[in-house]
């Protein structure tokens, strides 16, 4: 006779049940893991993109860097010169707005086209973080005319802008002081220089290559997200052309990773630095965006306000065309942030020591 199969007991189902679990458990942790590390690679290769197009700009235009004082220089002359400002702001050949450094090196590879809604949209989705999802803007504010008013808003109805994935350090782009030398736009043109009041000065840098310093010591561009978390709304200027007074960042710019009070890299007000001081200043999010622009991570259970609790890396390109990963003591480096000759005014709002006066090597 043929024996009946024996069939697993209740305890024994048990036992596989539990030891599939405790597989799970074990690996789960290590593909997400894996997941993140692919998206950290891929936003490495979209900033050594922006290198690469930065590069090429920088060869055609005698060391000048793309941003608020040359390309957007330009475009901001014409706004103010032009009887039609729409005419401008749909000329393919400009960039969205003044502190727009993405457009002009995008241009090398591909057509942005006229319509300026679309151009924003080309270059926040081609310049893209992976990790930088889960948010959108909702509003819109600042912008040129009805006009274009109303294409911005038809793109956002159609499908909400991302938060722009990278920042650059602002101090890059300011000019240090006074100058009449004409660049990009006409004799007299008076060029957006470091405000006063800021946390560092630089007396006579430019925004040239060769004004910049070392430049696998200098961050060209770096994950950033200039996110308001308490309000749950984005930062997202759509001005073409900045206030008088608000010329700072626009959307395309920041304040750096050394500064306590920088939007994208901020944390809460009387937070410790890395050396274990009482910072003066904190973010207008009170450090909300940290989770945001460090977004390279796999611990997300909790929301840091703190460099010491925050785990999180971002990607940074450097000016020689290299891109690191860094956590967030290694990404508070002053030198990174700021050119050659930047003098530290304000050492108490940085979130690493260094005396007053510093002079950034």
């Amino acid at each position: 006779m043929r024996r009946a199969k024996k069939a697993f007991t209740l305890i024994e189902l048990l036992v596989v049940v539990a030891i599939i679990a405790l597989l799970i458990s074990i690996l789960l942790p290590s593909l997400a893991g894996a997941r993140e590390q692919a998206k950290r690679v891929k936003c490495g290769v979209q900033l050594r993109a922006i290198g690469t197009g930065m590069a090429a700009y920088m060869t055609d235009n005698n060391e000048w860097i793309a941003g608020a004082n040359t390309t957007g220089m330009n475009l901001r002359l014409q706004l103010d010169q032009a009887a039609d400002p729409l005419q401008v702001l749909e000329d393919g050949r400009n960039p969205v707005q003044v502190w727009d450094f993405m457009s002009p090196i995008l241009g090398y590879d591909t057509e942005l086209g006229s319509n300026r809604a679309e151009r924003w949209r080309t270059a926040i989705d081609y310049y893209a973080c992976p990790s930088n999802v889960g948010y959108r803007i909702d509003t819109a504010f600042g912008l040129d005319g009805e006009i274009d008013r109303n294409k911005i808003m038809q793109e956002m109805n159609r499908a909400p802008y991302r938060p722009i994935s990278y920042l650059m350090p602002a101090a890059f782009q300011y000019f240090g002081g006074p100058t009449s030398r004409p660049i990009f736009a006409a004799p007299g043109i008076r060029y957006l220089q470091t405000p006063s009041f800021f946390e560092s000065r630089h007396s006579d840098y430019r925004p040239q290559m060769s004004r910049v310093g070392m430049p696998a010591r200098k961050i060209m561009a770096a994950d950033g997200t200039r996110y308001l978390d308490e309000t749950r709304l984005l930062d997202f200027d759509f001005r073409a052309n900045p206030a008088s007074g608000l010329e700072y960042f626009q959307s395309f710019g920041s304040s750096g990773g050394w500064w306590s009070g920088s939007v994208a890299y901020g944390v809460r007000a009387g937070s410790e630095n890395w050396d274990g001081q009482v910072v003066s200043t904190g973010s207008p999010s009170q450090g909300e965006n940290l989770p945001l622009t460090y977004r390279h991570t796999t611990t997300r259970s909790a929301v840091p306000t703190e460099v010491k609790s925050n785990k999180g890396t971002i990607n940074g390109l450097f000016f020689d065309g290299h891109v690191a990963a860094m956590n967030d003591r290694e990404s508070r480096n002053v030198e990174y942030w700021y050119p050659k000759g930047q003098r530290i005014r304000e050492p108490g709002e940085g979130l690493t020591n260094v005396p007053q006066g510093f002079r950034v090597p």
